[in-house]
């Protein structure tokens, strides 16, 4: 059996392979940094207290675990309400200020019971991960607002 050899440029190959890691990273650092700026205001204004201080991993896997989840946990309650808007437009509680409440709602009901309470060595105030959850659900309605489905065929 003979391999034929592939004509792969390199350089358009490491240039985006370069552009994808140098922003994954940049990424990566600015999440690092809001999520520390965040738990120091949180423990300066006494609104939080983390106890959890081990080696390094350990507090990687541990802060970071809670954050994997609570992501999770959000991405997956809207996208349910996201369904359940696009399985029955004409519900009022699925237009406008409604739908918003509704789902700022749930989504801090299910994290608080369901993440936040299996953690603890983070003690946080419900009213504050509702302030938290609310400002993130506003930032991400102003800059990824509705829009129209591309997807969808127009016959």
């Amino acid at each position: 059996m003979k391999f034929k050899k592939t004509n792969i440029s390199w350089i358009p190959l490491l240039f985006v392979l370069s552009v994808v890691i140098i922003s994954g990273t940049a990424f990566l650092m600015m999440v690092f940094f809001g999520m520390y700026g965040l738990s120091r205001l949180l423990i300066y204004y006494r609104l939080a207290e983390f106890t959890y201080n081990e080696t390094v991993m350990d507090n990687i896997f541990y802060y970071g675990s809670y954050l994997v989840m609570g992501y999770a946990v959000l991405f997956i309650i809207e996208y349910i309400m996201d369904e359940l808007k696009r399985m029955s437009p004409n519900n009022k509680f699925f237009q406008g200020w409604y739908f918003h409440l509704i789902t700022v709602s749930v989504s801090t009901l299910v994290f608080y019971f369901g993440v936040h309470i299996n953690y603890m060595h983070i003690k946080i105030n419900f009213i504050v991960i509702l302030v938290i959850i609310s400002a993130l659900y506003y930032l991400t309605e102003v800059f990824y607002p509705d829009s129209e489905d591309l997807n969808k065929d127009n016959e």
